[in-house]
């Protein structure tokens, strides 16, 4: 972990790249994700430990088994990553460059550090064991006898999710899409959202958007038009015992707005589809790569009903946190379908039903501690990042912990359904 996040340093600094506060954010999410390599990993070790092979030989198959599920799932991150660099503009680019660098060098330590490190250790005649905590006993649960249960609950919270959105038309949209100006303030004291609006209702600007910070002397004044001189006038004039300070002005054109909206749905739309192709190639069935699509399109649609029923806005923070979470969520649903690929050559007995609740169980302590471990970094985020990203980490909070559920209720079971269905 720490090799990784001197590697991210280090690599900024060569390219000359300005940190912004979404870019540290890609940190704090790299640094999370990478996790994810290393658990694959260990747990490979661990079930090549039951078999009673020799250290050496623990080390190496744990290594080689994990390889192709963290190669997989870095990749169509990777895609994601990508494109938040091609069609992102300013602190977004800066998202996608240090996610980018976040996971090659996760790679890197994972598959490659973390091995020399290992194999120096196993050269030591007294390593012939390695103690391993079990977060689950072998588990045997029916996660696919819940599917339509599943399917059911889904389709009410998308519905209800997606439903507000749309209800809120334009208002859903912030001024990276709409056009506008955002003026920060700092009030010397607290002061509420109320009397900041009565102070600019009384010079006439009825449509301003206000929000309030939670240390509540700070407040986000949104205008459709250039207002920053007569705002600054009206609250030096209504608030003369609570001086307010000018943080930061923001403008964005429409035109600039429209052009921004519409790379930022591009670039959603191009990320699904360049995850679906990739998939369908690396399993040789468009099955596979169309269920995980799906799930991705439920995770990133509970993403954006999670924000509208909150009440926050779409802007380009929001559209970086859709596209990681289209990006992160396939990775449980990858290490889950090169499982079952696995299993179908060892049982080709077993039903596809076996197959897929046999897999879900065998991976389910690394589904749990892998979306553990990158909440953790999300959670940082939403509570220390400030309130700029905390619409940012809120919706990836969303999105993630939907990836958990829809790799298990969603994904999975749908290969069962359009199995079946194929093979009638």
């Amino acid at each position: 972990m720490l090799l990784n996040f001197v590697i991210i340093l280090g690599t900024l600094g060569w390219i000359h790249t300005t940190l912004t506060l979404p870019g540290i954010a890609g940190m704090i999410l790299t640094v999370g994700m990478a996790v994810d390599a290393n658990v694959l990993i260990f747990e490979r070790m661990r079930e090549e430990m039951a078999t009673g092979k020799h250290m050496r030989s623990v080390i190496s198959f744990g290594y080689d088994k994990a390889y192709s599920a963290i190669f997989d799932s870095n990749i169509t991150t990777l895609i994601a990553a990508a494109l938040l660099f091609q069609f992102g503009s300013g602190p977004i680019k800066g998202f996608g460059v240090t996610l980018t660098i976040g996971l090659i060098a996760s790679m890197f330590t994972g598959i490659f550090v973390t091995r020399i490190i290992f194999e120096i250790l196993s050269n030591n005649k007294g390593f012939t064991k390695l103690r391993m905590l079990k977060l689950f006993p072998k588990t045997n649960i029916n996660f696919i006898a819940k599917r339509w249960i599943a399917y059911t609950a889904s389709i009410i919270i998308l519905v209800a999710g997606l439903g507000t959105y749309l209800m809120r038309g334009e208002k859903m949209y912030g001024i990276d899409f709409t056009g506008g100006q955002i003026q920060e303030y700092s009030f010397a004291s607290p002061v509420s959202a109320e009397e900041v609006r009565k102070s600019i209702d009384a010079i006439g600007i009825k449509d301003a958007t206000i929000q309030q910070f939670a240390n509540k002397n700070q407040v986000l004044i949104k205008t459709a038009a250039d207002e920053t001189t007569k705002i600054s006038e009206a609250l030096k004039t209504s608030f003369k015992n609570n001086p307010a300070e000018l943080l930061r002005v923001e403008k964005v054109g429409p035109s600039v707005g429209k052009h921004l909206k519409k790379n930022a749905f591009l670039a959603l739309m191009l990320s699904l589809g360049g995850i679906l192709i990739y998939v369908g190639i690396r399993f040789k069935n468009m099955i596979y790569a169309s269920a995980g699509v799906i799930a991705l399109f439920h995770d990133v649609a509970i993403g954006m009903g999670a924000l509208a029923m909150a009440g926050g806005e779409m802007d380009l923070n929001i559209i970086a946190a859709l596209l990681t979470i289209a990006g992160y969520s396939i990775n449980d649903t990858i290490v889950i379908y090169d499982r079952i690929r696995e299993n179908l050559k060892l049982y080709r007995k077993a039903s596809m039903k076996e197959i897929v609740n046999m897999s879900v169980n065998q991976t389910l302590s690394r589904t749990v501690l892998t979306s553990f471990m990158t909440l953790l970094a999300v959670i940082s985020i939403f509570l220390f990042g400030g309130e700029v990203l905390r619409p940012f980490s809120f919706v990836l909070l969303a999105g993630m912990i939907s990836g958990v559920y829809s790799t298990v209720y969603i994904a999975s079971p749908l290969i069962i359904s359009w199995h079946t269905r194929q093979a009638n």
